[in-house]
């Protein structure tokens, strides 16, 4: 089924679709093209100021040559920003975790089977803008991969636990609260 399907099912506001943060987008893609560049333009220039001659253009080939395998890994990191997500919905939990280009990985599994769904924050950087990963702990046996799903640098990990316990359902919501020392959530 697609996102708008299960919006038509449920209703669109019981099921919720996301995926990978910014952050993660300027870090793993934005800053190192970036410097890809600046590093590829900057040599060219200093081989140009340095070395002209009639082997100027094999230089600019080798570097083409280099930035190309320098940008399949880039590449690959804007990948994982735009087609690893998540949808919510009151019954199931879709987790899309594409790499490369012919590699997906689709797992589902049934609210029933989430014991608990956890946040955790590393690396300062990401602390400080608020992303952290969500790991959803589930029943060892419906996910076939150690009963664990997580998803990486989500935004605003903790609002988007709640909204996810608020969808799947109340019972869910009090084992989170319960697991950390809140109070229920209306």
């Amino acid at each position: 089924m697609k996102f708008q399907e299960y919006q038509e099912q449920f209703g669109p506001e019981n099921v919720i679709m996301f995926g990978r943060s910014k952050l993660y987008r300027v870090i793993k893609v934005v800053i190192p093209t970036f410097f890809l560049i600046a590093a590829t333009v900057l040599g060219l220039v200093w081989l140009y100021s340095r070395l002209w001659s009639d082997y100027m253009l094999y230089f600019v080939i080798a570097f083409a040559l280099f930035d190309l395998v320098r940008l399949f890994p880039i590449i690959g990191k804007y990948m994982d920003y735009k087609l690893d997500f998540i949808i919510v919905t009151p019954d199931l939990l879709i987790m899309y975790d594409q790499w490369g280009i012919f590699n997906r990985n689709i797992i589902s599994t049934n609210e029933k089977s989430i014991k608990t769904i956890s946040v955790k924050k590393t690396w300062l950087f990401y602390s400080i803008f608020n992303n952290g990963d969500l790991i959803f702990l589930t029943e060892w046996d419906t996910t076939g991969g150690g009963g664990e799903i997580t998803l990486r640098r989500v935004p605003k990990p903790e609002k988007r636990r709640k909204e996810i316990a608020r969808i799947m359902s109340k019972d869910l919501e009090t084992k989170i609260l319960d697991s950390i020392g809140g109070d229920s959530v209306a």
